[in-house]
């Protein structure tokens, strides 16, 4: 059977990934203002927090694809496999190599010697410790277990419906594990096996397992799915509005009340996160729905071309972003230290998240249609016809 393509889904990847860069940035600015729990501080803390989904989103973008495409087809692993690490492997051994040299040319102190550049460079590679590689790491991971998670599914389909609310309540479990236990326990006092889990949770597969769950599970039951939300696209609009209100008191309470440190209040892996992520998921997915519906009508043209544009150069702009995020920093911070005053600082804010967007999403988009080097930014550029009978006629 023909796999339909999910027009959704690039909605999904354009904005995430805009939502992705806008967090790194306005991290960036939080940082700089020096202020402990001030009014300032605590906006932008709010809205980092509220942009937290993205993790977990892309996460469940990637089970709804791989079920999506392989659920109802024939598979064999090893193609799987072949195709899958072929298109990830290259540019995470790539961009680990170029993120190193990029900090050490940043670094007068930087050991260049051969031996030294070779073992930072294995251990990057076995740890996945460079920028934002991690994500790369526990893709990896998804997709050695993915067969059985495809076999698991496909066996107990009847029990879909339990299977997703005991993954739901395991994943509360272990973000509860992670905020209240592990966050203040040294792994240095574990046995070797659980130190190292502790040390790279971040970067573990179990982490993260309901949300290439429940990704697969949507996935399994799409027409279904998308036709239940067709009727109630209001409840799931308010539930978005009424766990953003949530999410922001639960800040603040942390914060103001128990004086959480910031790291802590607006913390990734914590059990708030599971249901708020969920519901920004779902809205996320479900206005990829009504626009793939209209993308074809005159109006929404412009819009849906670059839709496909920031989709198609998703992964490369996440494999790019250390680049402008770097230059924008150097440049806010230069002009922050000019003395301007507090409003024209923060109005700098939107203009390095779309400077950061679209510089990483232009060297992207055309990395991605050169033949061999597209590789390196997750993309299978193919020679034109045309060129390759200008090859063969010259030789």
């Amino acid at each position: 059977m023909a796999k339909k393509y999910l027009y959704e889904i690039d909605l999904m990847r354009a904005f995430i990934m805009l939502s992705v860069l806008s967090v790194h940035t306005t991290s960036f600015f939080s940082d700089l203002i020096h202020a402990d729990a001030g009014a300032t501080a605590l906006t932008l803390g709010a809205l980092i927090t509220s942009l937290h989904y993205t993790r977990e989103a892309f996460m469940f973008i990637t089970g709804l694809v791989l079920f999506i495409t392989y659920y109802r087809r024939p598979m064999s692993v090893v193609t799987f496999w072949k195709k899958r690490f072929l298109l990830i492997v290259i540019p995470y051994v790539v961009w680990t190599i170029a993120y190193i040299v990029f900090k050490g040319m940043l670094d007068p102190d930087f050991n260049w010697s051969l031996l030294s550049l070779l073992a930072g460079i294995k251990h990057s590679l076995m740890t996945g410790d460079q920028y934002f590689l991690y994500y790369v790491v526990v893709s990896m991971q998804l997709y050695v277990v993915f067969p059985l998670l495809l076999y698991g599914l496909r066996k107990f389909e009847r029990y879909h419906l339990h299977i997703f609310i005991g993954s739901f309540v395991i994943q509360l479990g272990l973000m509860a594990l992670n905020k209240f236990v592990l966050q203040g326990m040294s792994y240095s006092n574990l046995p070797y096996v659980l130190a190292e889990i502790d040390k790279y949770r971040d970067r573990f597969i179990l982490t993260y397992q309901f949300w290439f769950i429940a990704g697969g599970i949507i996935a399994c039951h799409y027409e279904r799915i998308r036709g239940f939300f067709d009727h109630h696209v209001r409840a799931l609009r308010i539930a978005l509005v009424v766990g953003l209100i949530v999410l922001w008191g639960h800040y603040l309470f942390d914060r103001l009340v128990l004086g959480e440190p910031e790291s802590l209040a607006e913390l990734v892996l914590q059990p708030i996160m599971i249901p708020y992520s969920l519901l920004a998921a779902a809205n996320m997915w479900y206005a990829g729905v009504q626009w793939a519906r209209r993308r074809e009508r005159p109006g929404w043209r412009s819009f849906s071309w670059f839709v496909k544009v920031a989709a198609n150069a998703s992964f490369g702009i996440f494999l790019l972003q250390p680049f402008p995020l770097y230059y924008m920093e150097w440049t806010v911070h230069h002009i922050k230290n000019l003395g301007i005053p507090n409003w024209l600082y923060f109005s700098l804010l939107p203009l390095s998240i779309l400077f950061v967007y679209f510089s990483a999403m232009f060297i992207a988009h055309w990395l991605g249609k050169i033949p061999i080097l597209s590789y390196v930014v997750g993309r299978k550029a193919r020679f034109s016809q045309r060129r390759l009978g200008q090859v063969q006629s010259s030789m």
